[in-house]
């Protein structure tokens, strides 16, 4: 049987030299780091012999289902060189699944776990080191001090990258328009929460790159004929998020009924997204558990901050302010609105009011 190793086009070879860590521990931490894979690769893991280790197949199917369950991460302390080649082959079994909803959670909860890491690792807080592991997900990095000098932006937004990965990962939301950034000499000035921000939506899409290797079919192949795996494999292909419920057909506006679908196929949705349809069915009636049951399909679903959002919207949490629906314009403004402005209402609520009223005039002429 040919060979299939654990890493994946790997281009920065050298040892850390910004973190305070050891290749070993970097591998542990943040396995799916093409650094990691070539530490591994060097180490002589392949996927035949990771097979071989039954604690290496029972780890990465911890892992696996873990992530669908939003488990906590574990620690790396020991067997830290088991626990990053687990993690590699863990991916290989989420996509040998073929179910695109399990693959989305599982990068989603992988990602978090993630930031997690970065923020609260001690030996990799420095903004060096954050840069190279930035270097190494493909993200053209500067320390904001060598792009100004003097400035009080290089002490708050210490760390800069090139505009064209800003617009590639900064999330969909308006807060993150590069018109609220600083932004100098094609350099966009981050505070390093951000930045850490930026790194996780970066590291999902490493996930889903590793998932979507030429040589999956192989790996599957291979995967399919152990039987731990095997059935494993059967479970995550049954694997479906929750039916969202929707609101009655006819009456919902193109915008919300877009969303909705987006829900029921398990997808994560931007924050306006998600504040828009919180507040419109708030606005329609639903109470505070339908909305949250109706987010239970997101892949990065977590009840208590779910309840949190929705009764913070709701004015039953937070400032006490109830939010209203955004208007057609915001929502346009947002990419939420898929007729451009075609409803020929100003606000999503009156959708259902102006087609009554349209019926009504109809059937007077």
């Amino acid at each position: 049987m040919p060979k299939a190793d654990l890493s994946f086009l790997f281009n920065a070879v050298n040892a850390s030299v910004s973190c305070h860590a050891t290749s070993q521990e970097l591998a542990c931490l943040f396995p799916y780091l093409d650094k990691s894979g070539e530490y591994l690769y060097s180490r002589g893991f392949t996927l035949e012999n990771v097979l071989a280790s039954e604690a290496a197949v029972e780890r990465a199917i911890q892992i696996v289902e873990g992530s669908l369950r939003r488990g906590k991460p574990a620690p790396c302390v020991s067997s830290q060189e088991l626990e990053a080649a687990a993690a590699r082959l863990a991916v290989y079994i989420v996509a040998a699944s073929a179910n695109s909803y399990v693959l989305r959670r599982f990068a989603d909860s992988q990602s978090k776990i993630f930031t997690f890491r970065v923020r609260n690792t001690p030996g990799i807080q420095s903004f060096e080191c954050k840069a190279e592991i930035a270097a190494d997900l493909g993200i053209e990095t500067a320390l904001t001090h060598d792009i100004i000098k003097g400035s009080i932006l290089a002490v708050t937004h210490p760390l800069a990258i090139r505009w064209i990965y800003y617009v590639k990962y900064a999330p969909q939301d308006p807060d993150w328009s590069m018109i609220n950034r600083p932004v100098v000499k094609g350099w966009v000035l981050l505070r390093i929460d951000d930045f850490e921000r930026i790194l996780e939506e970066a590291y999902e899409a490493r996930i889903l790159r590793l998932a979507s290797r030429e040589d999956v079919g192989y790996i599957a192949g291979v995967l399919g004929k152990m039987d731990k795996i095997s059935a494993l494999l059967e479970r995550l292909r049954s694997y479906r998020p929750i039916a969202a419920r929707a609101a009655p057909a006819g009456e919902t506006p193109p915008c919300m009924a877009s969303i909705l679908e987006s829900l029921k196929r398990g997808e994560n949705l931007p924050h306006v997204a998600r504040f828009a349809i919180t507040a419109y069915l708030l606005r329609q009636g639903w109470d505070v558990d339908r909305i949250v049951d109706l987010f239970r399909s997101a892949p990065d679903f977590n009840e208590r901050i779910t309840r949190y959002q929705v009764q913070h919207i709701a004015g039953q949490a937070g400032g006490r302010k109830e939010y209203s629906v955004p208007s057609c314009e915001t929502m346009n403004s947002w990419g939420l609105c898929p007729t451009n402005l075609g409803c020929g209402v100003k606000n999503p609520v009156q959708y259902g009011r102006r087609r009554d009223s349209a019926t009504v005039k109809e059937n007077r002429a």
